[in-house]
């Protein structure tokens, strides 16, 4: 069941195992919604499943630029072209949603997911070390004194995804009742509540 995550030896396969598990779990908020459920916004929060789905996809497939390549410094200017590889036209915060239809909004974000393993196989042919520091973005909300580095940039890729998986999560309860279990246990092909709950 993807809800935990698989076993791990190194800090490396942790950081990455743990990514993956979160981003797997905010992917299954979407599981078996219409287009019209993804884009609604049931709580009182502008956030729905597919902007979380497109922001989550942006801020992922960004940053693990930055581990696949930690001595490149990457621009604003350059995020319109990386968005495009994905797929997306835009910014998205998660309150804006992209004009498309959730079966392929979710495709962007298994297409940046896929991403992961990019990153884990350039860490360890590269022999990257975790705390190899990267040139800082350029972006007005990172502290000017700060010091950035590829471990760091995967334990905030990770406390955001999980974040915005807890988001989606009140969404999804929002939208039809269900639980993170439940759809753990749909996508898996098990049954829904397990016969030994009863």
């Amino acid at each position: 069941m993807a809800f935990f995550a698989a076993s791990v030896t190194t800090e490396a396969d942790a950081l990455f195992t743990y990514l993956e598990q979160q981003c797997t779990q905010l992917k299954l908020t979407a599981l078996d919604l219409t287009d019209e459920q993804a884009r609604s916004t049931p709580t009182t929060s502008p956030l729905s499943i597919a902007g979380l789905l497109a922001h989550a996809a942006q801020v992922l497939n960004g940053w693990l630029l930055q581990v696949k390549e930690p001595e490149r410094y990457i621009d604003e200017e350059e995020y319109p072209t990386i968005n495009d590889g994905l797929g997306l036209d835009g910014m998205f915060d998660g309150s804006a949603v992209p004009d498309l239809d959730i079966a392929e909004v979710v495709v962007i974000f298994e297409k940046s997911i896929a991403e992961i393993e990019l990153a884990r196989q350039a860490v360890a042919v590269n022999g990257t070390d975790l705390g190899t520091v990267v040139p800082m973005p350029g972006n007005p909300w990172m502290p000017k004194d700060f010091v950035m580095n590829v471990r760091w940039i995967l334990c905030h890729l990770t406390t955001e995804i999980a974040r915005h998986a807890g988001h989606a999560d009140i969404i999804r309860e929002s939208i039809d009742g269900a639980i993170s279990y439940q759809l753990n246990a749909q996508a898996d092909g098990q049954p829904w509540p397990p016969a030994e709950w009863s």
